[in-house]
């Protein structure tokens, strides 16, 4: 069964799809994709949320994709064929997520499915969440999901549920369906392994004991031969992520997106005394990690049951990266499907007996049945 998808410019077009989503017996839940499009405001929209009857999961992007197209307006509407538990936790009342996964999944919980997750990608709560997650779903579920939010670096009303749309907070859905899933980055690494001595969450101070932009700059502008001034940071740096070298011997790459006193700001957290290198990657090795990413998502996929579209996590820094070129990513990825999907600000996912990371600059390809 080709499942549709719903593309709506407008609040009255929103209205109708949700409608037409309400009445049909095939679909059970829904995922909603939206922009940060003035016309679907939480004022505007919470009650449409709250009025609805099936379940919703979903979040606010600044850039969506429709179709294998990237799209900065409008909300996608996905209708899915099998239910998802959801709930909402506000990052504001932290420390009782346990708990409170425990009365919301304890009873019914099945033995695996899958988990789809939107967290604010701006607040601190998240990492915590996160972890606590994986401690009490453990590696039986797949997950997918990303940071919400917009390029404004902000937190915001960018979390959005039946109860309506929340800041500061995350979402999940649960389902029994077992999603198949791949990812991949394509970024190589240009240094020897380095040591993180002082970070303060996402904040990395020094590099083997010395101020981290010193070392930072003086490797990037050797390989690179550009020269960072006080303005082009971002510029230089978007092609020059780090790799956190994990146990199993994997890279998870974060984001740096700003310098202050010597500090190096990234999108997620570090932890102190961590190992990484510094990565570089050009168009065609991330245009090669996107296929791959394809191919691992497609090999594990059971195809009955197609469902006609894949779904694709991908990174809004990666896009802008890639610019021009990041339209041929999504045709790489889509190959003969039809691709839906978010550009999010850290990419969340595991696969089978994985840790559940929150990475940068990564693709995640989903499919379900």
């Amino acid at each position: 069964m080709n499942m549709k998808a719903f593309y709506s410019v407008c609040l009255e077009e929103f209205v109708e799809n949700l409608k037409q989503i309400e009445n049909e017996d095939e679909f059970k839940s829904v995922l909603i994709l939206m922009t940060d499009d003035e016309q679907f405001s939480s004022e505007l929209v919470d009650p449409i949320l709250q009025s609805f009857s099936k379940s919703i999961v979903g979040g606010v992007f600044s850039e969506i994709i429709v179709r294998c197209a990237i799209k900065s307006n409008g909300v996608l509407l996905l209708p899915l064929p099998f239910d998802l538990k959801s709930q909402v936790f506000s990052f504001d009342d932290e420390h009782n997520y346990l708990s409170k996964f425990e009365s919301n999944y304890s009873a019914n919980l099945p033995d695996s499915g899958s988990i789809i997750i939107f967290t604010d990608a701006f607040v601190n709560g998240k990492s915590q969440f996160i972890e606590s997650l994986y401690d009490f779903f453990g590696n039986e579920f797949n997950f997918i999901g990303g940071g919400s939010g917009t390029s404004s670096f902000k937190s915001s009303k960018n979390v959005v549920h039946n109860s309506g749309m929340h800041a500061n907070a995350a979402v999940i859905g649960l389902t029994e369906e077992c999603f198949s899933i791949g990812i991949a980055h394509g970024w190589n690494p240009i240094t020897k392994p380095m040591k993180a001595t002082e970070v303060e969450l996402n904040e990395m101070k020094s590099i083997n004991w010395e101020p981290a932009f010193d070392v930072y700059k003086q490797e990037v502008e050797e390989h690179s031969g550009l020269v960072f001034d006080q303005h082009n940071f971002f510029e230089i740096a978007k092609s020059y992520p780090i790799g956190l070298i994990k146990i199993d011997g994997e890279t998870v790459i974060r984001d740096p997106f700003r310098v202050k006193d010597k500090t190096i700001h990234f999108l997620d957290l570090i932890d102190s005394g961590q190992y990484f290198s510094i990565m570089h990657g050009d168009v065609g090795s991330l245009l090669a990690a996107a296929g791959e990413a394809k191919d691992q998502c497609m090999t594990s996929f059971e195809g009955e049951g197609d469902n006609g579209y894949l779904f694709c996590i991908d990174c809004f820094s990666r896009g802008k990266f890639m610019a021009g070129m990041f339209a041929q990513e999504l045709k790489e990825i889509s190959g003969d499907q039809t691709l839906y999907g978010a550009l999010t600000f850290g990419e969340i996912a595991n696969i089978g007996d994985s840790f559940l990371e929150i990475y940068n600059k990564t693709v995640i390809v989903a499919k379900w049945k």
